[in-house]
């Protein structure tokens, strides 16, 4: 009641100090809100500007064109994601490419024939089989054998009784009691009987008569060691005197054939080498006297180190190896670029980029073999990142 009366009393004195107390709650609160919003809108003004500001790339801001090619930063040829490597002197060029085929060599292969004619009664052998000289092949039936082999034991009696009389006669003449040419004539006829068996018996050394066998009956025997590549025979054939029946080569050893343009007649000589699938070497032997017809190429004989993985008739793709001329440098295939007729790669030389123009003279899986009297060993040349030097400083 007491304050009451107290409040009543002195009206204005209350008045007077709640309006000097209120102000000073007030400023603050505006000056807090203020500094706030003042805050909100700069961040807001800073995104809106940032992102509405155009652009520029790196390249436009630091890109200094140069009459020899364009001045790059190091910042930029990082960014670009420029990489070079050096260019090296090389004394051979890789040719890629060339269609090949693996054979035997032609000293090396037998092409086996049946000496009589006669059905096919039983195969001994089939192909991709390896064969030992002297073993069995096939087995036959002929008449012809029983006619030849009663003309070998006639020409064993003729050769028998014309030796017989041939040393008579010498002996005769010996003694005087014949002339001379009579035993020069008895010489000749037991030379000529002796030579018909010969030949008689040497048809019947191609062959073994099957002991117990049918009458006629023989076996085709192999002429030499190896694999049996092709067979032609099939049970119940009927074949013909000196018919081929199978094609026998040595496993060991293996030719490579393949085709190469005819302007490099003049460089395909003996002892270059040639790169075959796998890492195996082969070395020219010979080359073709004239062209093939049906691709206007070169046909080229190499003989393999080793015949490894290689099978007769394989066709692969091979890489010739040839001299290369002064000046052929080794750069990144990477590097090339198409330029009319011609390749262009791009050169470093500290912030310098410059294109050059170049003969490729050949390549392989990773670098190519190119030609040019302003390349130079040791120059870096651009392995990543040409075709944007190319919009950058094209050449002419």
């Amino acid at each position: 009641m007491r304050a009451l009366a107290n409040a009543l009393s002195h009206p204005c004195q209350s008045l007077d100090a709640a309006v000097k107390s209120q102000p000073r709650r007030i400023s603050r609160a505006t000056v807090l809100i203020i500094s706030i919003a003042g805050l909100v809108l700069a961040a807001v003004l800073w995104g809106w500007w940032s992102y509405s500001r155009p652009a520029v790339p790196l390249a436009a801001t630091t890109q200094v064109p140069s009459e020899d090619g364009v001045r790059l930063e190091a910042l930029q040829i990082s960014s670009l994601g420029i990489k070079a490597e050096p260019a090296v002197s090389t004394d051979e060029v890789a040719l890629t490419g060339l269609p090949a085929e693996a054979m035997p060599p032609l000293e090396a292969s037998t092409q086996v024939t049946v000496p009589y004619a006669g059905i096919v009664i039983r195969l001994l052998v089939d192909e991709g089989e390896r064969v030992r000289r002297g073993q069995p092949l096939l087995r036959l039936q002929s008449r012809e054998l029983l006619a030849a082999q009663a003309d070998v034991q006639r020409a064993r009696s003729q050769a028998a009784l014309a030796g017989q009389q041939a040393r008579r006669d010498a002996q005769l003449a010996e003694e005087g009691i014949i002339p001379a040419a009579r035993r020069e004539q008895s010489s000749a006829s037991a030379a000529i009987a002796q030579a018909s068996r010969l030949q008689a018996e040497g048809m019947l050394s191609q062959l073994r008569v099957v002991s117990g066998g049918s009458p006629g009956e023989y076996e085709v025997l192999a002429p030499q060691d190896g694999r049996i590549l092709r067979r032609s025979a099939a049970p119940g054939q009927a074949m013909e005197a000196m018919a081929p029946v199978f094609v026998i080569a040595d496993a060991t050893r293996m030719d490579v054939m393949f085709s190469a343009p005819v302007d490099l007649r003049e460089q395909l000589l003996p002892g270059l080498e040639v790169a075959l699938p796998g890492g195996g070497r082969a070395q020219i032997v010979s080359v073709s006297g004239d062209t093939d017809r049906s691709s206007q190429s070169l046909r080229v004989r190499a003989r393999a180190d080793a015949a490894g993985s290689l099978l007769a008739g394989q066709q692969f793709a091979v890489v010739l190896k040839l001299p290369a001329p002064a000046g052929a440098l080794r750069v990144p295939r990477s590097a090339l670029l198409p330029h009319r007729d011609q390749q262009l790669l791009y050169v470093q030389q500290g912030d310098l980029f410059h294109g050059v123009v170049v003969n490729q003279l050949g390549h392989d899986d990773t670098h190519a073999v190119v030609l040019s009297p302003s390349l130079q060993p040791g120059m870096q040349v651009v392995s990543r990142g040409a075709s944007v030097l190319k919009s950058m400083a094209p050449v002419e």
